[in-house]
C-alpha cells in the first residue's frame, strides 16, 4: 500500500475517534426491580426476554448469563407481556400499559402499533395491554386483551385484533361479545389447531370463543368463583387444560390454587393438594395471603406443569407430574432457619422469590425461568436446583474492606430506581449509589463491583441522599425512608458508610418522614458540626452536635414540603430552601433560624430540584415539573435566575424537567434531566439535555446506549467534571465522560 494512502487511512481513523461521542455505560450490581413477565425464544433456548415494569425490555442471548437493555422505540418501560413470533425470531411483540409495539429486528428495535386502538391520552391509559396471544397456525394474527392486572384495574371488557402482523387492529368483540364489560384480561390463549377458538383468563370469568373473538362464553363449571388468573393448555392434547384462582386476600375460607379441565373448559376440578393455603388476617397486605399465579403447562405431557406463588408467606415454585393430583414445592430460599435450600441466590437476600413471570422453554421443558421483583432464576433440571441470573460474585476489590454482604458485578440487568450517585471526596473510583428498594451501594472501582451497605439502618430500603462531613470523609450522613409513605430517618456512618446508626429520629427531636435533602455545614466546627436535614410534610430542622439532637428551623417557611435545600458556596450562614405548591424560594442569612421569601412572587407548583452555581453564586436554577392546579396548568423546565432568586426566567420549556445539574466550573453549562409521570400512553421523559450557554439554547445528550430517558438525578463528577453520572427510574445508574 503507498504511502500516502497508509497515512490518509490512518488519519481518517484518529478523526473518527477524536469526533467519535463518547458512550453512555450501564453501572450496577443487577437486579432490584419488578420483572413481570419472561419469554423464551422458541428458534433458540440461549435467547431469553424480560419485561419490566419501569426498566422496560431485555434480551439475553447466552441463556440469562448476561443481559442486555432493548427499549429504543419503546413509547412507555412497563412491559407486561412478551410474544415471540413463532415462525419468525426477528419478531416480537410486547404488551405495555401504553399499547402493543412491534420488534423485527429480534428486539433491537420496536414501533408502536396503534392504528386502531383509541387516540392517546395525557393523562390516562387509553388501551393498556394485559395479554396478548398469537395464533400459531396464522401467526399474523395476534389478540390483545385490555386490562392492568397487577394492579386488578383497568378493564373493558375488550379483546383487540389484528390480521396484519399488527400493522392494524379492530376490536373482535364490539359490544364485549357477551364477556363482561369490567374484564380486566389477564392471560389470552389460542387453541394450537382450531384457530378459531380463543381463551381468556379474566377477574369476570374464564371465556371461550369459537369465532376468533367475536362472541364469548363463559366457563365456570367447577368454580368456585370467577377470579381467574392464567390459563394453559397442552399443546399435544389441548382438551387438557389448567387455570389459576385468584383468592381474596384476608378472607376465608381460602378459594384459590389450581383448577384441571380435561373437556376443554367445559368443566374444573380442584388440584390443591400440597399447595399452601395460608390466610392473611383482615387488613394485612395482600402479598400474606397464598396465591398461585403464573402458570406453565408441558407442551406434550398433560399431567406437567408448573405454578408459582405471588404470597411473601408463601414464595414458591410448585410441580405437579400427576396432572395436578399432587403438588411439589421446587424452590427452597436460603435462609438462616431453612432446612435446605436448592437456590444460588446471589446479593438480593432481602427478600423472597415471590413469582412474577415464569417461562418454560417450549425445545427443552426441563428448562425454566422465573422472575421475582429483583431477581431472576434458571433451571435445566425440573427444579432441582436454580441457579440466579441477574448478578456474578466478584473478588473483592483492592484495598477495600469486607463487606457482609459480599461484591457484586451486574450481569447487564439494571432494573433499579436510583436516587442520585454522591462520588467520594478524596477517591474517585469510590462511588455511592442511592437506590429505591435496595438502599445504599458502594463500589471502590468506579462501578465494576458492588456492594450492599445498610448495616445499622432502620429504613434500609430506601436511600435517598448522603452527605460527607467536609473534614473527615469516613464520617456521613444518609437521608433514608419509605418509599410509598411519608417515614424515615437520618443514619449516621464513622467508617466511610460501611455500617450505620440512626441518629435522627423522634427520640431525638426529628420527626418521622422522609429525609430527602441533607446538608453538612462546612463552617460548622468538627466538635459541633452544623446538619441540615429536610422531613417531608415537616420542614427543615437542623443539630448542632453531629447528628445526636435536633431541632426545628422553619421560622418564615409555610407549611409545605422542601422540594430542594443548598449552601451559599462563600458565605455558609446562606441557605436556600425550595418549596412546592407555589410557596417559592426562600433565603435564610442566619443558618436557618429565620426565612424570607425571594423571587417577587415567583414560583412552581411541582419544583424539583434546585442548584446554586458553585462559580457564580448570583446564579441559580429550578427544574419543576407541569402541574395542573387551581384551575391552572403551571408550567415546567428550567428557571434561571441571574440575580440571587431576585427574579427569574424559563430557559427551558419541558413537562416534567425532575434532576438539575451545573459544571462547577462553569455557570454557563447546565445539565437537565426529564422523567414522566408512568401513569399515560406515552410515558417517556425527554432525557438528558445540555446548554453550555446558561440556557439560551439546548442539545440533547441522549444515545442508543442510553436506554433509559427518566432521569431522576445528574450528578457532576467533582474530580472530573467532564464525567456525568445518571440515576434513572427504572435502570439504575448510566455514566460517561465527555
Amino acid at each position: 500500500m503507498p504511502a500516502r494512502h497508509l497515512a490518509l487511512i490512518i488519519a481518517l481513523v484518529s478523526l473518527t475517534h477524536v469526533n467519535a461521542a463518547p458512550a453512555w455505560r450501564n453501572i450496577g450490581p443487577g437486579g432490584g426491580g419488578w420483572i413481570p413477565c419472561l419469554a423464551i425464544s422458541p428458534h433458540d433456548s440461549r435467547v431469553v426476554y424480560a419485561g419490566c415494569d419501569v426498566g422496560g425490555f431485555f434480551k439475553s442471548t447466552d441463556a440469562g448469563a448476561n443481559w442486555c437493555i432493548h427499549n429504543t422505540g419503546l413509547h412507555d418501560l412497563y412491559v407486561e407481556v412478551i410474544a415471540p413470533h413463532p415462525h419468525d425470531p426477528h419478531i416480537i411483540y410486547v404488551g405495555a400499559e401504553g399499547g402493543v409495539h412491534k420488534s423485527t429486528d429480534g428486539g433491537e428495535t420496536w414501533q408502536l402499533q396503534r392504528e386502531g386502538f383509541p387516540p392517546t391520552q395525557l393523562h390516562s391509559f387509553s388501551a393498556p395491554i394485559g395479554a396478548m396471544a398469537i395464533d400459531p397456525q396464522q401467526p399474523d394474527a395476534l389478540y390483545a386483551g385490555i386490562g392492568r392486572p397487577r394492579w386488578n384495574k383497568g378493564g373493558t371488557g375488550t379483546i383487540y385484533k389484528t390480521s396484519d402482523g399488527g400493522a392494524h387492529w379492530v376490536v373482535a368483540n364490539p359490544n364485549g361479545g357477551g364477556m363482561d364489560r369490567e374484564a380486566i384480561v389477564s392471560d389470552l390463549v389460542v387453541h394450537p389447531r382450531e384457530s378459531r377458538r380463543v381463551f381468556a383468563a379474566t377477574n369476570r370469568g374464564l371465556y371461550r370463543s369459537n369465532d376468533a373473538g367475536a362472541t364469548w362464553r363463559l366457563l365456570n363449571k367447577g368454580l368456585p368463583h370467577n377470579h381467574i388468573r392464567r390459563v394453559g393448555l397442552c399443546a399435544k392434547q389441548p382438551d387438557v387444560m389448567y387455570l389459576t384462582l385468584h383468592t381474596e386476600p384476608g378472607k376465608q375460607p381460602w378459594q384459590g390454587g389450581v383448577y384441571r379441565s380435561d373437556d376443554g373448559g367445559e368443566t374444573w376440578s380442584p388440584k390443591l393438594e400440597r399447595l399452601s393455603k395460608q390466610v392473611g388476617k383482615p387488613g394485612a397486605p395482600a402479598p400474606m395471603t397464598s396465591n398461585v399465579d403464573r402458570l406453565a403447562v408441558h407442551p406434550t405431557n398433560p399431567d406437567i406443569a408448573y405454578v408459582g406463588d405471588t404470597a411473601w408467606v408463601s414464595a414458591f415454585i410448585y410441580h405437579t407430574t400427576d396432572g395436578g393430583q399432587h403438588w411439589q414445592r421446587v424452590t427452597f430460599h436460603p435462609s438462616p432457619r431453612a432446612k435446605q435450600s436448592n437456590m444460588d441466590y446471589g446479593w438480593i437476600t432481602m427478600w423472597g422469590p415471590t413469582v412474577m413471570g415464569l417461562a418454560m422453554d417450549s425445545r427443552v421443558p426441563d428448562t425454566l425461568y422465573f422472575s421475582t421483583s429483583g431477581h431472576i432464576f434458571r433451571t435445566t433440571n425440573r427444579g432441582e436446583h436454580w441457579t440466579q441470573s441477574y448478578t456474578q460474585r466478584a473478588e473483592k476489590p483492592a484495598g477495600a474492606p469486607d463487606s457482609p454482604t459480599g461484591w457484586w458485578s451486574g450481569t447487564g440487568l439494571e432494573v433499579t430506581c436510583a436516587h442520585e450517585v454522591a462520588v467520594h471526596p478524596r477517591d474517585p473510583k469510590r462511588l455511592y449509589l442511592s437506590y429505591a428498594d435496595i438502599g445504599l451501594l458502594q463500589t471502590f472501582d468506579g462501578g465494576r463491583t458492588f456492594t450492599q451497605t445498610v448495616r445499622g439502618m432502620k429504613n434500609s430500603g430506601n436511600t435517598f441522599t448522603i452527605a460527607f462531613d467536609p473534614d473527615d470523609p469516613r464520617i456521613i450522613f444518609a437521608g433514608t425512608g419509605w418509599w410509598n409513605r411519608n417515614a424515615g430517618d437520618v443514619c449516621r456512618s464513622d467508617d466511610g458508610g460501611m455500617t450505620w446508626r440512626v441518629v435522627g429520629n423522634p427520640a431525638t427531636g426529628l420527626p418521622d418522614g422522609q429525609t430527602r435533602h441533607l446538608l453538612v455545614d462546612r463552617s460548622s466546627p468538627a466538635s459541633a458540626r452544623r446538619i441540615f436535614v429536610s422531613v417531608k410534610e415537616h420542614g427543615i430542622f437542623c443539630s448542632e452536635d453531629g447528628g445526636a439532637s435536633w431541632h426545628a428551623c422553619n421560622t418564615g417557611l409555610p407549611k409545605d414540603n422542601v422540594r430542594g435545600l443548598a449552601q451559599h458556596p462563600r458565605e455558609p450562614a446562606v441557605l436556600f430552601a425550595l418549596l412546592d405548591d407555589n410557596a417559592g424560594l426562600f433565603r435564610s442569612d442566619d443558618n436557618g433560624r429565620n426565612w424570607r421569601r425571594l423571587g417577587g412572587g415567583f414560583a412552581w407548583a411541582d419544583p424539583q430540584a434546585l442548584v446554586v452555581c458553585p462559580s457564580d453564586p448570583q446564579r441559580l436554577y429550578v427544574a419543576a415539573r407541569e402541574r395542573f392546579k387551581d384551575r391552572k396548568l403551571h408550567p415546567g423546565g428550567v428557571f434561571a435566575s441571574r440575580d440571587g432568586g431576585a427574579t427569574w426566567t424559563q430557559v427551558l420549556k419541558d413537562r416534567f424537567t425532575a434532576s438539575l445539574a451545573v459544571d462547577p466550573r462553569d455557570a454557563d453549562t447546565i445539565y437537565a434531566g426529564g422523567m414522566d409521570h408512568p401513569f399515560h400512553d406515552e410515558s417517556l421523559g425527554r432525557g438528558l439535555m445540555c446548554s453550555r450557554d446558561a440556557g439560551r439554547t439546548w442539545q440533547s445528550l441522549n444515545a442508543p446506549e442510553l436506554a433509559c430517558t427518566k432521569i431522576a438525578g445528574i450528578t457532576v463528577d467533582p474530580h472530573q467534571p467532564t464525567r456525568l453520572y445518571l440515576s434513572t427510574s427504572g435502570n439504575g445508574v448510566f455514566v460517561r465522560d465527555e
